[in-house]
Order: C-alpha cells, then sequence, then structure tokens
C-alpha cells in the first residue's frame, strides 16, 4: 500500500530538517525511521482454554478479531488476524488454548516454540478466579526454558470482576469492591511468583472495562519501540488516555533518536560540532515526536484472516 500524502509529507520534513547531515548519513537515519514507521508489529495471545483470550481482544481492537464463546473453547487452530487502519497494520496470533488434553497440549507448545521469534510480544491471559495454573506455570517455563525473553511476556488476569466475594445482586458492576481488590491484590502476588515477568501483573475485566486503559498503556511499554506505535493505531480509543498517548509519542521521538545515534557519535567530534549535533538529535526528536499524528494517524479500520 502506498504512503498517504501526510506521511509523505512527513518524511520530507524529517528529511529537511536532516540536509545539514552528508547525503548518506541523512538517508541512513531516515532508513531506519522508515523502518520503525512501516513496521507491522505481531502479537500473541496465549493462555487456557475458557481464560478470555477472545474476549479480551475483541474488548481492546477496533474491530472484531475472533469468535467468542462462554461455552466452548472457541480457539482450536492460530489464526492470524491481520488489523489494519489506514495504511498501519499489525498482526495478532489468538493462539490455541492450553489445558485440554495432555496429547493437544504437547502439539499446542509445539507450535509456540514455532512462534517465539515472531511475536513481538505475548499477552499470556489467565482467569482471576482459576486457581487451576499449573498448566500455564508448566507451559511458561518449557517456553522460557526455550530461550523465550522474559520482557516479552504480559500477564494479565481477565474476568477480574468474577472474582469473590461477588456482591450480591449486582455480578457485574463495572469496579470492584474492596474486598474484590484485595482479592486481586492477593491473587497478582501468586501469579508473580509463579510465573516470572518484567512486568506487573494487571487485572482486567473485558465485559465491564475495568482496568483496560491501564493495560494499553502497560502494553505500550512492554512492546518493543518499533512496535509500540502501530498497535496503539489499532486500540479502541475508549481505552486511550493522555498518559498513554504522551508515552506513545515520546517512544517514537527516542527512536528518532536511536536512528540518529546509530549513524552520528557527537562525542567523537570536537566539542563545537558536538554542540551542534546534539542540537540537531534533540531537534530530531522533538519533530519526530510532534510529527506522531500525521505518521500514525487516524483512518478506516479493517481486519482480514490470513490464511
Amino acid at each position: 500500500m502506498p504512503d498517504s500524502p501526510d506521511i509523505l509529507a512527513s518524511t520530507e520534513t524529517l528529511r529537511s530538517h536532516l540536509s545539514f547531515l552528508p547525503q548518506h548519513a541523512c538517508d541512513r537515519i531516515l532508513s531506519r525511521l522508515q523502518h520503525a514507521i512501516h513496521y507491522e508489529p505481531v502479537i500473541g495471545i496465549m493462555g487456557k482454554t475458557g481464560a478470555g483470550k477472545s474476549s479480551l481482544c475483541n474488548a481492546l481492537f477496533q474491530q472484531p478479531v475472533c469468535l467468542t464463546s462462554d461455552l466452548m473453547a472457541c480457539t482450536r487452530e492460530p489464526q492470524r488476524l491481520v488489523l489494519t487502519v489506514g495504511v498501519r497494520s499489525m498482526t495478532l496470533i489468538d493462539l490455541p488454548g492450553v489445558g485440554e488434553t495432555p496429547e493437544k497440549d504437547e502439539t499446542y507448545f509445539s507450535l509456540y516454540q514455532q512462534l517465539l521469534a515472531e511475536l513481538d510480544l505475548i499477552i499470556w491471559v489467565l482467569r482471576a478466579d482459576d486457581r487451576a495454573r499449573a498448566t500455564d506455570i508448566a507451559t511458561h517455563r518449557a517456553l522460557l526454558n526455550a530461550g523465550a525473553d522474559p520482557s516479552r511476556f504480559l500477564l494479565v488476569l481477565s474476568q477480574a470482576d468474577r472474582v469473590p466475594p461477588v456482591p450480591d445482586g449486582d455480578e457485574w458492576q463495572a469496579l470492584p469492591d474492596t474486598e474484590q481488590c484485595l482479592s486481586l491484590a492477593v491473587i497478582s502476588s501468586l501469579v508473580a511468583g509463579q510465573l516470572p515477568s518484567s512486568f506487573p501483573i494487571i487485572a482486567v475485566s473485558a465485559h465491564t472495562g475495568y482496568n483496560l486503559s491501564a493495560l494499553v498503556e502497560l502494553m505500550v511499554h512492554a512492546l518493543p519501540a518499533q512496535a509500540s506505535s502501530a498497535v496503539y493505531r489499532q486500540l479502541k480509543s475508549e481505552h486511550k488516555s493522555a498518559e498513554s498517548d504522551s508515552s506513545v509519542r515520546q517512544r517514537f521521538g527516542e527512536m528518532a533518536g536511536s536512528a540518529f545515534d546509530s549513524v552520528i557519535d557527537p562525542n567523537s567530534l570536537p566539542s563545537g560540532w558536538r554542540a551542534l549535533l546534539l542540537q540537531l538529535r534533540e531537534k530530531l526528536v522533538q519533530l519526530a515526536t510532534g510529527l506522531w499524528d500525521k505518521l500514525f494517524g487516524i483512518g478506516r479500520a479493517s481486519c482480514r484472516e490470513r490464511v
């Protein structure tokens, strides 16, 4: 898909800012930025059957991405769903849930191993009211032993609204009460000890929307820098906040600075040149941050399954 006029104009603005540099240096910096601008992230959704993976995906993303059923395990095969907003795309892999039978679990684990290198982030979904986590723990440990990076795991406790004690007559209240919050804190602490991750455990409810904004902000920080902007564009606006808006733009600006650093080393130059190049770098970061909306602007959302 060709670049939009906004992307072309923004790229020329960045090029103009770097015109002070030698042509080859400017081209290399822009090439690294172009890679980030057009990067198509891949997120895997993992967890035991019935954990609510599909419901969570549907709550987070702008388009329905998979079937949902409270009565049966609906995700039997890995579904590759390409989500697109404007010219920005990402792939969501909704993986079959472990915990059905030992034979299927072995097949699924082999599949998980094959996909590890491809995934920018693994969102591992566990039901908050389910104490039977032996299968999740064993699979998680095996993936780590197979070389999975702990910083790629984001552990989510789903169905937080169902954690007892559920208030009488108000099963689907939007926010957990004090006793439920205490229960969720205890469960989160237990899970953090059982399934190591680089990020805090977060409890959410896809049904009520509880804590989904906090999950979005955590996703921005958990994703690799080159993936966060493209994923953020796919998410529903009601789960975004001023903090997450600022964070995703800042991360893109920092990535522009890293692109500059990969080509130019001001510290190797005389002090006068060093000061000038550091100013150029700082302005590049500010410019990239300010151009985020034009580069990743709102467009029409669509979803298609990749065969």
